[in-house]
């Protein structure tokens, strides 16, 4: 009776047992079912979060790098026009230097010209200056023509009062004295005639040498005008033309130093390829997990032995992707050092 109620007991616990193993397996297998259900539902959501992000980041990218060429481009055209420019100003015979200073040489020659004609004007004022001590010397003469007249027409009335006195015998002599006294009453008129010649002379002559004094005096002053204008003007045109020159060559550094800037601007956005890449492996990293976790589950079906999960195969997997020294530091768990602005990864 012992016996039988033993035997029922154990057939009693074993089917208890073989009802909570059953409910364990199934546990399990539910278990393995919701975590590769999981994986199935949140690693495709992960990796497609991911590539939208990349994949906007790389459109981003891409579009800022071609409108930075387009203004390296336009930078490249403002500075070979600028160059164009510069060298149309400093050209040795057709630029803007050499028209200025062909100019200047011309105007220059001018004014020299001006110069010579009058040093020619004064030339002439001392000729004429010089008539006038001629006129000194006509004048002299006049008056002692004037002063021989005087002494003829005395000499001749002294020699009429003699042969007056002398009578008879003094006629003819009288008549020769008379005809003496006549011709030098002539020649004073023709002295005072000459004087009065000389007189007109003489004025005219210093009227004109007061007319060309005046004349040589007011072109003197309009040459020192003009060459005063046009030495402000030429100063004027040089510091324009040097103004010119300074822009060019400012707006040619200044585009020089943009363009450099933008270069290096390009360059640090290789950034993007890097983190594209890392991106790109983490995803499909991610996207290997359910196939993972669907393994696990055959794993334990085929054995019945649950096993532990291994990240280790994934994270081998990620690793044997990597292609930078940053990447290996960071799988380790080390801290990054700080990169400057030019320390650039290409890969």
């Amino acid at each position: 009776m012992l016996a039988g109620l033993v035997v029922v007991a154990g057939v009693v616990l074993t089917r208890k047992l073989k009802v909570r193993e059953a409910a364990l397996m199934a546990s399990i297998e539910t278990y393995l079912n919701s975590q590769t259900q999981f994986s199935e539902q949140l690693a495709p959501v992960w990796s497609g979060h991911i590539e939208m992000s990349r994949s906007q980041m790389a459109s981003a990218i891409e579009s800022l790098s071609e409108r930075f060429c387009g203004i390296v481009d336009k930078l490249d055209a403002a500075v070979h026009t600028s160059a164009l420019e510069t060298q149309t100003i400093e050209d040795d015979d057709k630029g803007l230097v050499a028209v200025f200073s062909r100019s200047e040489q011309k105007l220059s020659d001018v004014i020299t010209e001006q110069k010579a004609a009058m040093s020619g004007l004064l030339g002439m004022l001392d000729k004429v200056q010089g008539l006038g001590r001629f006129t000194s010397e006509l004048k002299e003469m006049a008056a002692d023509v004037a002063k021989i007249s005087q002494q003829s027409n005395l000499l001749a009335l002294n020699a009429a009062i003699e042969a007056a006195r002398s009578g008879e015998h003094g006629r003819g002599f009288a008549v020769v004295a008379n005809e003496f006294r006549v011709l030098s009453g002539q020649s004073g008129e023709t002295g005072r005639h000459i004087a009065r010649n000389v007189g007109i002379i003489s004025s005219a002559i210093v009227e004109t040498c007061t007319v060309v004094r005046e004349a040589v005096d007011q072109q003197d002053a309009s040459l020192l005008a003009a060459q005063s204008t046009i030495h402000a003007v030429m100063a004027d045109f040089q510091g324009i033309t040097d103004a010119l020159m300074r822009s060019g060559a400012l707006l040619k550094n200044e585009s020089i130093g943009i363009k450099s800037e933008i270069n290096d601007s390009l360059v640090q956005m290789q950034f993007q390829d890097r983190v594209s890449q890392i991106m790109n492996h983490v995803k499909n990293n991610i996207e290997s997990l359910p196939a993972f976790m669907q393994q696990h589950q055959k794993d334990y079906a085929s054995s019945l032995v649950l096993q532990p999960l291994d990240a280790q195969d994934l994270l081998t997997e990620l690793k044997a992707t990597y292609v930078m020294s940053d990447q290996h530091v960071v799988h380790e768990g080390g801290e990054l050092a700080q990169k400057s602005n030019n320390d650039i990864d290409f890969f």
